[in-house]
């Protein structure tokens, strides 16, 4: 039975058509069995079968680049397909500069590349962002008469637009405009779309002699990244023919820019249509749950999901425990969290950090040592969340404790979102001098909130001489705030001292302050 699976496997190696070949084997494991029975049997030295070995463990969807790089490294003599099979496999690995490396050990064997090498050693240039090092690559492939090649030609225009360098990747576009075709003209859409350099790219959409669905996309997402989300839904129901992208870009683009109703009414309207969402639509609706509070939206979100079998990743994930936190269910973010196989940093300051805004700070602050025994090393997101717990549940001295660490341990310099917290902790303790004291010796200038954390206390803790004294500096600070009149005047009304309540409304009315509304999130 060995000897005809074997038989089976190397006919199918040996396939006319390199993509069919690829399918020989599912997995390695396979592979090393017929490679085992090609070094015994003699067939090693067959060239043929010998690349197409290589073939399958550089570039097939079961890919090893170790065992390939093995491989490759015993032949004596390389042959261009070798390279170009090596080259293609490292393009694609994490350290694509390798392709680079051997495509200069190529030219030391006195090996002329083709135009099947350069399109993966300008695809390594732009994922590294070696501008220069593209420069040289595209220098060659001119010196090797390649430029009239469109692979090539396309290539280099996407690297040249990744790097920002705008201005070359016309230039390539220009120069080659006889053979340009629309993967051509989308590569220069996407780059100006992406650089933000709208107008520009509209110019060269609107010129396309044809257009595809990555072209409309580019165009879609740069309107929406500005915020001009009209002209990008006025895009989107004009495509012809729209795909997953396009339906992610409009969601991701009404969530970033805040309007949450608007993702999530995208989101139901596109599964209703029977599109599978995408990971940037997934996490962009679920963030939108989450800064809507909209706990029953975020739990259709997850069981949407896990009943589509689809993978909740550690993007995902991490969205879900973000949600879940921030719409007060905390223990789901924590099953959430419990359920993932896979944490990253934002993963654990989500957890954390929904701990501390739902009252646990004692567990935020054991999650936080239970992180570092992991070996991850906290950021300063994740000290903003860990001090937040510290003020939550009126741990002074830990809170101390802590930005003492942050600073000296971590060396990570104190944002004003650090800052606020130490004040705000100190001031809900009461120890409102020390806050003040902690806020005259702050390298920075203190920020009107922090301010206004600062005569909340003083309401709080009834001390109405500091609160007054803070609260005037802060209505200088935000004349046009409302809330900020009104806080004075809640301070002079817990103290009994109603004309002086009444005096800051009518300076308040005088000075037409619109008085921001109250608000809040019902679920029906």
């Amino acid at each position: 039975m060995e000897s005809g699976f074997l038989a089976r496997k190397l006919a199918l190696l040996h396939h006319p058509n390199l993509s069919q070949a690829l399918k020989a084997f599912s997995n390695m494991s396979e592979l090393n069995r017929l490679h085992a029975h090609i070094i015994t049997t003699g067939l090693h030295k067959d060239p043929f079968t010998t690349c197409r070995l290589l073939a399958f463990s550089a570039i097939s969807p079961a890919a090893h680049i170790d065992y390939a790089q093995s491989l490759f490294d015993h032949f004596q003599n390389p042959t261009l397909f070798m390279y170009n099979t090596m080259i293609r496999a490292f393009s694609q690995t994490h350290h694509p500069i390798s392709a680079v490396h051997l495509y200069i050990r190529m030219l030391r064997s006195r090996i002329s590349p083709d135009n099947f090498t350069f399109p993966f050693l300008i695809r390594s240039c732009s994922i590294s962002s070696l501008l220069d090092l593209g420069h040289q690559v595209h220098a060659h492939f001119l010196k090797f008469g390649l430029d009239s090649d469109v692979f090539v030609i396309n290539n280099a225009i996407t690297m040249y637009s990744n790097c920002g360098e705008l201005g070359s990747a016309r230039q390539v576009f220009d120069e080659c405009s006889g053979v340009a075709d629309v993967v051509s003209w989308t590569a220069l859409v996407t780059g100006y779309s992406n650089s933000g350099e709208l107008d520009v790219a509209r110019w060269f959409f609107d010129q396309m002699p044809c257009r595809n669905a990555v072209s409309w996309n580019a165009m879609i997402a740069g309107y929406a990244r500005r915020g001009d989300l009209n002209e990008a839904r006025r895009l989107f129901d004009e495509m012809p023919e729209r795909n997953v992208a396009s339906w992610g870009a409009m969601v991701s683009g009404c969530s970033q820019r805040g309007l949450c109703k608007e993702a999530l009414a995208l989101f139901e309207e596109m599964v209703g249509a029977g599109v599978t969402p995408n990971e940037p639509a997934l996490v962009s609706a679920v963030s939108a749950c989450a800064r809507l509070r909209a706990l029953e939206e975020g739990k259709w979100l997850h069981g949407y999901i896990k009943e589509h079998g689809l993978e909740i990743n550690v993007t995902v994930g991490t969205a879900l425990v973000d949600m879940y936190g921030k719409c007060g269910s905390i223990d789901m973010a924590i099953q959430v969290f419990n359920e993932m196989s896979i944490k990253n940093l934002f993963t654990w300051n989500s957890m954390i950090a929904g701990l501390a805004f739902n009252g646990h700070g004692k567990q935020a602050l054991m999650l936080f040592w239970r992180m570092q025994m992991m070996g991850l090393t906290p950021n300063g997101v994740t000290f903003i969340a860990v001090l937040s717990a510290c003020s939550h549940s009126g741990l002074v001295d830990e809170g101390h404790w802590f930005f003492d660490l942050m600073t000296c341990l971590y060396g990570i310099k104190p944002q004003l979102e650090h800052y606020g917290c130490m004040v705000d902790l100190l001031g809900r303790a009461g120890l409102i001098k020390e806050a003040l004291s902690f806020t005259a010796e702050m390298p920075v200038e203190p920020h009107p909130g922090l301010w206004g954390a600062l005569v909340g206390a003083c309401r709080i803790h009834g001390d109405v001489e500091l609160g007054e004294e803070l609260g005037k500096h802060l209505i200088e600070l935000e004349p046009n705030h409302s809330g900020r009149y009104v806080l004075l005047s809640n301070i002079y009304a817990a103290a009994k001292r109603w004309d002086d309540a009444a005096m800051v409304r009518n300076l308040l009315k005088e000075r037409r302050v619109l008085k921001m509304p109250g608000n809040s999130v019902i679920e029906a």
